[in-house]
């Protein structure tokens, strides 16, 4: 795998990712507290200037929240975690799918995030259950420290090995 790194002149170069660089990612919200709208935008342009909200009960239609972003950013380091171990162990999968639910407690918004949950179902050729199971929970470790989880965040785990 390549990564797009900035070299000490800020020019930009894709190299092999080596341990002792480090990647910077940016992403963007344009808060406007008096009507209380918000957009999050990433740096890469994956997706444009997207809708968010932190709302006191259920979010509006087409406005993310904040807990939905980080859902999806430890279910995208979960996958990508849990791929390499299987790869890593010589059975790639071909498919991983993971949900994360975080939940929150608190008034608004002064919320702390203080369960996160993760469903992790993979298709495996050649690997069983318990298998399995072990490449999800090198991939949890690996993804909590890169999401930076606070050490005691309880976290549930749940895995399913479907039919290939």
């Amino acid at each position: 795998m390549t990564r797009s790194v900035n070299s000490p002149s800020g020019a930009q170069s894709s190299s092999a990712a080596r341990a002792d660089q480090s990647v910077v990612r940016h992403g963007r919200v344009l808060a406007h507290p008096a009507t209380g709208t918000a957009r999050v935008e990433s740096a890469s342009f994956a997706f444009g200037a997207m809708p968010v909200t932190l709302p006191v009960g259920d979010p509006a239609p087409h406005e993310a929240t904040p807990g939905e972003l980080l859902a999806v950013a430890h279910a995208t380091f979960m996958a990508a975690a849990v791929a390499e171990e299987l790869s890593l162990a010589g059975s790639p999968a071909n498919e991983i799918v993971v949900e994360a639910d975080c939940t929150y407690a608190g008034p608004c918004p002064d919320r702390a995030l203080i369960q996160l949950a993760l469903h992790v179902t993979g298709r495996v050729p050649g690997v069983d259950a318990a298998s399995f199971r072990e490449a999800v929970e090198r991939g949890r470790r690996r993804s909590l420290r890169a999401t930076g989880a606070r050490d005691g965040l309880r976290c549930e785990l749940q895995v399913t090995l479907g039919a290939v």
